[in-house]
């Protein structure tokens, strides 16, 4: 872009990705949903900026809550078609087993698995990530439901240990229902909208910005200055590599006042720029 003066704008789902932007005025803009993605924005005036999410994203991860079902169901009866062609003696063992293990594996990966997939792959709360949480959300409302006829079926047939036993089955399969869509929910809040990821940010200007959903990893933040800066939840400050910041204009109060930041020190002090 040949201006370079981006001050007061709505730049809001820009992609400056890669670009040489050091020294340029972003101050007072708009950026939510911008891709700043491994850019060189040493010295760059970032002041009085709104970064996370935009509405384009939002409406994005919401189609793929629906878009994702619907592709499962079309995948589905194309499966249940070929396995009753292909195992057609079986097939009904194998989705009766299959019915009643469900519920209890996909407890024990929604409470086991859940922190390790979100903290060591961050994409899970993208596009595909929530279309998954979705899927499996879509799965198990489909458990529940069905449980549900069914036990009430056993209990109509004078069958009550059947029923109290396929009972069980469905609060369990309604206890990880719930939890699966808190999951969906908080993995759509916490998506990140504006990325510095990978980005050159040394000697940057964040001073009265208001920063959320905006995805850090990476990013070198040397020298930066963060007055008066407002956290807000849902930032991502992994593997940042900042050796000292300032917080006040004109490279006052140096943090730390002299060395580098030790490991674990960066984020407590950024702690108490945190609004929850």
């Amino acid at each position: 872009m040949a201006n370079l003066n981006y001050t007061n704008q709505n730049l809001q789902n820009c992609s400056f990705k890669g670009q040489d932007l050091a020294g340029v005025d972003f101050s007072g803009s708009d950026l939510r949903g911008c891709n700043f993605t491994g850019a060189t924005l040493i010295g760059a005036n970032f002041q009085n900026i709104k970064t996370g999410q935009s509405y384009r994203q939002v409406n994005i991860l919401v189609a793929a809550t629906i878009v994702c079902p619907v592709v499962l169901i079309g995948v589905s009866t194309i499966a249940v078609q070929v396995s009753t062609i292909l195992f057609s003696d079986r097939s009904d063992k194998i989705f009766n087993f299959f019915f009643g293990a469900m519920p209890l594996l996909a407890l024990i990966f929604e409470i086991f698995i859940q922190d390790s997939i979100t903290s060591n792959f961050p994409q899970v709360t993208t596009f595909l990530g929530i279309g998954a949480i979705t899927i499996l959300f879509a799965v198990m409302v489909s458990f529940t439901v069905g449980f549900a006829i069914v036990s009430t079926s056993g209990f109509s047939d004078g069958s009550s240990g059947q029923g109290f036993f396929l009972l069980l089955l469905m609060v369990i399969s309604a206890i990880v229902t719930f939890r699966i869509f808190k999951w969906l929910i908080q993995s759509i809040q916490s998506n990140p909208g504006t990325s510095f990821r990978k980005a050159n940010l040394t000697d940057a200007d964040f001073s009265h910005s208001e920063v959320q959903n905006t995805d850090f990893s990476f990013a070198v933040l040397t020298g930066a200055c963060i007055f008066d800066w407002a956290i807000k939840p849902h930032n991502q400050f992994t593997n940042v590599y900042c050796k000292y910041f300032y917080l006040e204009p004109a490279h006052q109060n140096r943090q730390p006042a002299k060395g580098d930041f030790q490991p674990g020190e960066l984020e407590q002090v950024l702690t108490q720029f945190i609004i929850r």
